[in-house]
């Protein structure tokens, strides 16, 4: 009798629990669902407002997209669609940059990374529109930015901290002033990988006991890719948060005296170099085929210090630079307030939360060193780190501070709501206004002081000519405005014959020329190595003319087929293979990674 009363029991409880089951994922549906559209709404916020400030004369319709004139965009534009157009070619990595120049061309893509134009020509190819696809390109960076710092700072918090924590990181104002007013779309991109760095950097540093060996594979491919992909986003921002990185991995190893969890962070990053080595190192190893020293002359490192800006343009845009400095006060000012708030004053608070103290110690420490280096003080560390003149703008590392604020703005939130468990009322009230400060602070300050400036601005039109300096040919003139703008894509030197361009591609030629006597074909494009030519199917020396460095191709009589090409130098062709040697690696870490989870997930649905 009392077996069965007992197995009745047992059957009534069961439908019980398994509704419970369902009711409880039923809701953490809800719950993901609904920080999703909070991910999504404030992306949308903060980046479509900008593609309807623009002021146009002629006026437009209220939903025609009209983006403003920004610093930047000017180059972008004519770089992404150029880009694109050798994508289009045929080029899986275009490198020539055909119209700029006066249609004599640079590698432009050889020594700028490309990135961010793949990501506006896979837009571009759906929306056939180049408004539109920016639009698209930074409202999805955005989001995932924005999710990024989600799903890392919820290693340690809870959700609504979390949530607070990606809230700022979208709205704090060096965020966007790159959108609104520099039009830094490739440094945009670095934001999506910053936190996925630490999120990754972080898991590998654990000890293997804690993580097990499988887990560790697939985290070093994690905080691989992340590091190849800030690679090939943008160097100079990727090479200054490299340093910090460093700090960072180095700050925790000393809290946590576990030492072992460098040798597997170093080799993800080491693998991460070489996933964009085919990008990388030629640009560094062939760096002398180009005016190198035009960045460093025109915008010298040691002179873009905050309250210094020292710099040709410093006048005309002074307005910028002083909210640059202005951003760096407010931000080493949050960043001493939280130091002395979170690890002296009410340190007990994050007593019950020793991994969150940890993280918010070397966050701390990170931003610290980002604001020091921004400063002329650290003139004297600067001169010691090897190629730091590569980030261009010291202030670049605001993109560093603005994680580390907007992290401490999730930090506040989480000992806010760790006080009200505790019942510490003035704890809470501090924790609480501090993360209101930051994350409500920052959207004031972006609508005031960064977004409302640019309603001003006139609807972005592209320049009617594109130069870019910094990849003319060595070889070629300084100033690329005296090159002539008239002249035909190819003629003869002497005219003896005719010339026909049946084919013109950003890296591949093919003319006819019919001659009656000896001549040179001239070619309206910069000779730099990687170009080859063949004429009738052999191949013959390129000579570069004195005057401009372009092409000169000695013919003889008769028709002939001139075919050239821009192909890989040997340098080129040894990272390309390194480069895809990296990517093989980093599939079969992610498989050895993935495989045993996926088995013990079955075995466990079977269970």
């Amino acid at each position: 009798m009392t077996t069965t009363k007992t197995r009745a029991k047992t059957k009534a409880t069961k439908p019980s629990t398994e509704n419970t089951t369902r009711q409880a994922a039923a809701s953490e549906r809800k719950t993901r669902l609904l920080i999703a559209l909070v991910c999504v709404g404030l992306s949308a916020l903060a980046v479509v407002p900008f593609f309807f400030m623009g002021r146009s004369e002629t006026g437009v319709g209220a939903l025609e997209l009209r983006m403003p004139t920004t610093h930047d965009m000017f180059l972008h534009y004519d770089q992404m669609r150029c880009f694109y157009n050798g994508l289009a070619a045929g080029r899986i990595y275009p490198r020539w940059e055909e119209e700029t120049n006066r249609g004599f061309g640079a590698p432009t893509t050889s020594y700028y990374p490309p990135g961010i134009y793949y990501l506006t020509s896979a837009f571009y190819a759906i929306t056939r529109d180049w408004v539109r696809t920016l639009l698209d390109s930074l409202l999805l960076m955005m989001i995932a930015s924005a999710a990024g710092m989600y799903i890392y700072a919820r290693q340690v918090m809870g959700r609504a901290a979390a949530v607070a924590a990606m809230a700022a990181y979208i709205l704090l104002p060096y965020h966007l002033l790159d959108q609104y007013q520099r039009g830094a779309i490739a440094e945009l991109l670095v934001f999506v990988w910053m936190p996925f760095m630490l999120f990754f950097g972080e898991r590998v540093m654990r000890p293997a006991a804690d993580s097990g060996k499988r887990s560790v594979l697939l985290n070093i491919a994690g905080l691989a890719a992340s590091y190849g992909a800030l690679l090939w986003s943008h160097p100079p921002t990727a090479y200054q948060f490299t340093l910090g990185f460093g700090v960072y991995v180095l700050v925790l190893s000393v809290i946590r005296k576990e030492w072992k969890g460098l040798i597997p962070a170093g080799a993800a990053m080491a693998l991460g170099m070489g996933l964009a080595a085919v990008y990388l190192l030629p640009a560094f190893i062939e760096q002398d085929f180009i005016h190198k020293e035009y960045v460093s002359d025109v915008w010298p490192y040691h002179k873009t210090y905050v309250f210094v800006h020292d710099l040709y343009n410093a006048g005309m845009h002074s307005g910028f630079f002083k909210l640059i400095d202005w951003i760096w006060i407010t931000g080493t000012v949050l960043i001493a307030i939280s130091a002395f708030t979170l690890l002296w004053l009410k340190r007990h608070v994050l007593s019950s939360a020793p991994a969150l103290k940890q993280r918010v110690t070397a966050w701390l420490v990170l931003g610290g060193v980002a604001s020091f280096m921004m400063t002329k003080a650290s003139m004297p560390i600067g001169n010691l780190i090897p190629k730091i003149d590569i980030g261009v703008f010291t202030w670049r590392m605001l993109a560093i501070t603005t994680l580390v604020i907007a992290l401490l703005a999730g930090a506040f939130t989480q000992a806010a709501i760790d006080a009200a468990r505790q019942r510490l009322r003035s704890e809470r009230l501090l924790f609480a206004s501090l993360a209101a400060f930051i994350i409500v602070g920052g959207l004031v300050c972006s609508v005031v002081v960064v977004a409302r400036p640019v309603t001003h601005e006139d609807v972005f039109e592209p320049e009617p000519e594109h130069f870019n300096r910094a990849t003319i040919p060595s070889t070629a003139i300084d100033d690329p405005t005296e090159l002539p703008d008239e002249i035909p894509q190819a003629e003869l030197a002497d005219d003896n014959g005719i010339v026909e361009v049946q084919e013109w591609k950003p890296e591949h030629r093919v003319i006819r020329v019919e001659l009656t006597g000896d001549d040179e074909l001239l070619v309206r494009t910069f000779n730099f190595p990687g170009w080859t030519a063949t004429v009738d199917d052999q191949q013959v020396p390129i000579k570069s003319s004195e005057d401009l460095a372009d092409m000169e191709i000695e013919l003889h009589p008769g028709a002939h087929r001139v075919t050239l090409d821009f192909l890989d130098t040997r340098v080129r062709r040894t990272f390309r293979i390194v480069t895809l040697c990296s990517f093989g690696l980093l599939i079969v870490l992610g498989f050895a990674g993935l495989i045993p989870r996926t088995r013990a997930r079955a075995k466990a649905a079977e269970a």
